[in-house]
């Protein structure tokens, strides 16, 4: 779990913080199966969680950890005397009947129609024997998908794929990526496909999912060539677009989270370092250049050498999603920059060295 507070999504206008008191801190206990007596977490509705008195000075939620008299309780943070109001006085003149004085851990239970779950595979379009080990780990993980999934389906190389499942005959729309070190895509994704036809429910569209990833297929030489025939510095340019197809990505599902879905979860798919737009990394130059100062290479290669994906990490949690990154590949790929985009975002990173032996589709 990746947790980043900010007051850019979280609240949202000066009336909401002002009582909600984010700005002090938070406390998260994820998936607690009882506190520290052994006792099960209360459930209390949400609707009465905002009757709960507070702090008047630190904001903190009145609870059984705290001393109480007949009219006013102390609070255990900053040892302020916060006086009840009458509803409470009432309230808590039978404690033994107030859930948050039975146990210091409550759930809050949350009625009503939340965001679903929501898969995307992005798959680099590189070499059939890479493809078709994508192809059956993603055909292997659809059946361990359980209805109310959201699946989309995007491809990138020089260029992002995005497909609609849901109709007849899958349907790919594609935006090209500029090669420029400081590139973006030159439309939004939304105006090339909504995200609502992008995000197919699984439980429809499932047999149409299986149709158009079966019809992936390596992105041409001679589309390629452009690509492949720019240098900027020095740096061949080849048909990994994976930083601005990610930026892409993660901007296309943030608009929406919290609403077409609660939590998304990216999984990345790579045959080799990124080397075409922004993002790109150069894995060829540290040989020659540490060789020359008599250091170590090896060692070398450990610090990352560009920041734009622990820049772009903050996107990803600020979208609301999770990147897992898989890469299959023989070659230095660079793992010490890309790293921060998995982990930071509460995903995984994996390493194969072939397709042979490779364990992604268990993994998967």
């Amino acid at each position: 779990m990746a947790i980043r507070l900010m007051v850019s999504k979280c609240p949202a206008d000066p009336k909401v913080q002002e009582g909600s008191g984010i700005p002090w801190g938070a406390a998260v206990t994820p998936f607690a199966a009882h506190d520290e007596k052994g006792i099960a977490p209360v459930i209390l509705p949400l609707e009465k969680s905002h009757a709960l008195p507070r702090c008047d000075t630190c904001w903190a939620y009145f609870s059984s950890l705290y001393e109480t008299e007949q009219y006013s309780w102390r609070c255990a943070l900053c040892d302020s005397v916060n006086s009840f109001s009458e509803a409470d006085i009432v309230r808590y003149s039978s404690p033994q009947n107030c859930p948050e004085l039975s146990s210091s851990f409550i759930d809050l239970e949350i009625k009503g129609k939340r965001g679903h779950p929501c898969f995307i595979p992005m798959v680099l379009a590189t070499s059939e024997e890479f493809l078709e080990l994508i192809k059956s780990a993603l055909l292997a993980a659809l059946e361990a998908l359980e209805p109310g999934v959201l699946f989309g389906l995007a491809t990138f190389s020089h260029k992002i794929g995005l497909y609609d499942v849901q109709g007849p005959v899958p349907v790919v729309k594609s935006v090209f990526i500029p090669p420029e070190l400081d590139g973006h895509v030159p439309i939004e994704l939304e105006d090339a496909m909504p995200l609502r036809f992008f995000l197919a429910p699984i439980e429809k569209n499932k047999e149409n999912i299986a149709a158009a990833l079966d019809t992936l297929k390596p992105t041409s030489s001679w589309e390629r060539t452009t690509a492949a025939g720019q240098r900027i510095e020095g740096v061949t340019m080849g048909g990994r677009g994976f930083g601005v197809a990610m930026d892409a990505i993660l901007n296309y599902l943030g608009a929406e989270q919290g609403v077409t879905f609660a939590l998304a979860r990216v999984f990345a798919f790579l045959s080799g370092p990124p080397d075409y737009g922004a993002g790109q990394l150069d894995t060829r130059r540290y040989g020659e250049q540490y060789a020359s100062k008599g250091e170590d290479a090896d060692k070398a290669l450990l610090p990352e050498q560009t920041s734009f994906y622990k820049d772009l990490v903050r996107v990803a949690v600020q979208a609301g999603v999770c990147v897992d990154i898989f890469a299959v590949t023989d070659e230095y790929t660079d793992l010490a920059s890309l790293k921060f985009l998995s982990i930071d975002s509460g995903g995984s990173l994996f390493l194969y060295a072939n397709t042979d032996d490779s364990t992604l589709p268990q993994d998967l």
